[in-house]
């Protein structure tokens, strides 16, 4: 600069040091930014932004837990009302099989028992957000239908396996769901819930009126008692896994919301500036600056924009 002297220019830049501090400070007032452009901390960019996408990433990963919570939370709701259907029906079973129950009253109870079975129809199509809960991976198809004629009075699985997987806030991943081939319809006997309701039925009737000729797929009553109660163990065993799952859920829902804490308070941390410093830092900049001022115009008749034109 023309005409400026070494004590005038080192002056000069002194003022713009000042004045940057100020408006440094005078930005973080304003906004309650610390950190706004590489420029303010370029040793905390890489960290600031690794620290918003981790955030993120937890915040992601709570939303699709509470997601499939819902979910989980409906399915363990749906077996609990199972249960209490097959119970039901075990003690119907118990009562129409009597020796002295008469004929009528066993009719009856088979119409409650294949009610029962149409119940059991509508909770494996149970539905959440327009999707069946235990139709697997082709959740857009009921998985049964009734079917007076099949062994077990219900239509063959429409559905598919379930291999869906849903990741923790550690990455682990976590099964969340169970067909309904799995739950009502194993293809092991002694498990199958529709095959155990509607062979009861079936025995209740036959008592009364036997079938000509003796249809060997039809048990004894107390037969059929039996496979309903081992029926009912297997659907307590599907019930435990959804309760299991509903803890690890739960559980990584709260880890999930401990990392978001952290990550948010970290990047608070980071980015985010301390007002009192900042006003401090704004006070004592504008000091600065006027004494700097005064202190050159005592020593000098000549003003600042002499210097600057």
């Amino acid at each position: 600069m023309r005409g400026v002297t070494s004590a005038t220019e080192q002056f000069l830049q002194d003022l713009s040091r000042i004045q940057r501090r100020m408006d440094r400070a005078q930005r973080q007032l304003t906004t309650g930014i610390r950190l706004s452009s590489v420029a303010d901390d370029p040793d905390q960019v890489s960290t600031l932004l690794q620290r918003r996408a981790d955030l993120h990433a937890a915040s992601q990963t709570r939303d699709n837990l509470q997601r499939v919570k819902l979910e989980v939370d409906t399915a363990e709701q749906t077996l609990q009302e199972a249960i209490k259907l097959v119970e039901q029906a075990r003690t119907l079973g118990t009562r129409g099989g009597g020796t002295y129950q008469e004929a009528g009253t066993r009719t009856q109870i088979a119409a409650e028992l294949q009610s029962i079975l149409e119940r059991l129809v509508g909770l494996s199509a149970r539905q959440v957000e327009g999707r069946y809960l235990f139709s697997g991976d082709k959740d857009m198809v009921a998985p049964y239908a009734l079917d007076p004629l099949a062994p077990a009075g219900v239509s063959a699985y429409q559905g598919s396996a379930s291999t869906r997987r849903i990741p923790d806030a550690e990455g682990t991943l976590l099964a969340i769901a169970k067909s309904a081939d799995e739950i009502f319809d194993s293809s092991t006997a002694e498990n199958n819930v529709f095959l155990a309701v509607n062979n009861l039925r079936r025995a209740l009737l036959a008592m009364d009126t036997p079938p000509d000729p003796p249809d060997p797929t039809i048990p004894s009553i107390e037969q059929a008692i039996d496979n309903v109660g081992t029926a009912l163990k297997h659907l307590n065993g599907q019930l435990y896994f959804y309760g299991i799952t509903q803890t690890r859920i739960t559980a990584s829902i709260n880890h999930a919301v401990e990392l978001e804490t952290s990550y948010r308070s970290q990047v608070a941390e980071i980015q985010e500036a301390d007002l009192a410093e900042a006003a401090s830092e704004f006070t004592q900049s504008k000091l600065a600056l006027d004494a700097a001022l005064t202190a050159k115009a005592q020593t000098t008749t000549k003003s600042l924009f002499n210097y600057l034109a």
